[in-house]
């Protein structure tokens, strides 16, 4: 079955993780996404680390599907060369500090008015105009200014969300208003442009915390496992040393009785100490004992079949070892192999499923400029050309 985006050319000069996971996603949708890198050195995700068999495991994480190819944007032959590539391009993608693709000379009134269908989006920390724009944002940066690390972690000591929420929330987003942008296009013929901050990204995925501050004006407390407005909710400690992850904190009383039920403790229900999601987080600290004393005298698997049965939404806190082995994963064969120059990589397949649809992973994490020739070929450019290119360091 043919992919959604086939026949779509994607035009990617972004680096880290925003920029290619959204890149790496309308490749897997079918997309033909062109990366290109400066000579030498490329995109710096390759330089993290050499865990996947001498190649970053970043870069084989968001750059499988794509084509590299090498082009110093510096120089006003590489920006030709750009220019041409986008000529034929339905979607140019950057993720720059704002103001550096403009230093290289790009003029982006001059090159929608060249191609009026082509789709631009550019993401950036915070903005291509305003306050904080010229300042670069690592995902760790977004995640402090945004206020989300002040509400992770324990009491004690706030911790910074593990995966790259910041970028993944850009990519997200970024994938969201391409195709939104290319939607459009097959309406009207009209390109756009799109303006991407991670900062608005991840305070529109901070979900009731702005609640908590614009109609209590309190900060939202760091809880650990536990959730912010519900209770019982969180990871229990079970007889064999494993934790059970239960959601029991709905506001309905038959919630409450399902999970009183489970751990043969009806006569909480009706204590007038927490006969209400309001008052169980109210005496929180009188009612935690309670269930973690219960759940504590019988196995993990004895739990998970004991809330299944009676309608408790539950299960199990694995390390990622026993994740990466999940029955699911298995279930789904979400992880794919590619062909690649360092041998075959482990990818993920795209996550949804779409009954006439298919994904696409044919091709493994590029090597630097592993197609350069090829697609300057494509363009136009012969033999003579290429040479002249490579031996003024335009490509490498």
């Amino acid at each position: 079955m043919p992919a959604a985006l086939e026949g779509i050319r994607v035009v990617d000069v972004t680096q880290g993780v925003a920029g290619p996971l959204c890149t790496r996603l309308l490749a897997q949708m079918g997309a033909d996404v062109i990366k290109v890198e400066r000579p030498g050195s490329g995109d710096p995700v390759r330089q993290w680390d050499d865990i996947v068999n001498g190649m970053c495991s970043g870069h084989a994480w968001v750059n499988p599907g794509k084509r590299s190819m090498t082009l110093d944007l510096k120089k006003p032959e590489g920006m030709e060369v750009l220019g041409r590539l986008l000529e034929g391009a339905d979607v140019f993608i950057e993720n720059f500090v704002p103001g550096t693709m403009e230093s290289f000379g790009l003029d982006f009134d001059a090159l929608r008015e060249a191609n009026p269908k082509l789709v631009i989006c550019r993401i950036s920390g915070f903005g291509q105009d305003g306050p904080y724009r010229d300042r670069p944002a690592l995902d760790l940066i977004i995640q402090g200014e945004t206020g989300l690390i002040s509400t992770n972690g324990t009491p004690e000591e706030p911790a910074k969300i593990s995966v790259s929420l910041g970028d993944i929330s850009g990519s997200m987003y970024g994938v969201i208003a391409i195709l939104e942008s290319l939607y459009h296009r097959e309406r009207t013929g009209d390109g756009q442009l799109i303006d991407l901050a991670l900062f608005d990204a991840v305070m529109s995925w901070t979900g009731y915390f702005p609640f908590v501050w614009w109609y209590r004006h309190t900060n939202p407390e760091r809880v650990g496992l536990n959730h912010h407005t519900m209770f019982p909710y969180g990871a229990y400690e079970c007889a064999d040393g494993r934790s059970v992850i239960v959601a029991a904190g709905a506001g309905s009383r038959e919630q409450w009785l399902k999970f009183c039920t489970a751990l043969q403790h009806v006569e909480l229900v009706d204590d007038p100490a927490y006969a209400t999601n309001g008052l169980r987080m109210q005496n929180r600290e009188q009612l935690d004992p309670i269930v973690r004393k219960a759940i504590k005298a019988m196995p993990l698997e004895f739990w998970l079949e004991r809330f299944l049965e009676v309608g408790i939404p539950s299960g199990a806190m694995n390390d990622f070892a026993t994740a990466m082995e999940h029955p699911r994963m298995i279930h789904r064969e979400l992880v794919r192999e590619v062909d690649s120059a360092v041998g075959p990589v482990k990818v993920f397949d795209f996550a949804p499923q779409i009954s006439g649809l298919d994904s696409v992973n044919k091709l493994g994490p590029p090597l630097l400029g592993e197609h350069t020739d090829q697609i300057l070929t494509e363009l136009g450019y012969d033999h003579t050309a290429l040479t002249s290119l490579r031996t003024s360091r335009i490509i490498g």
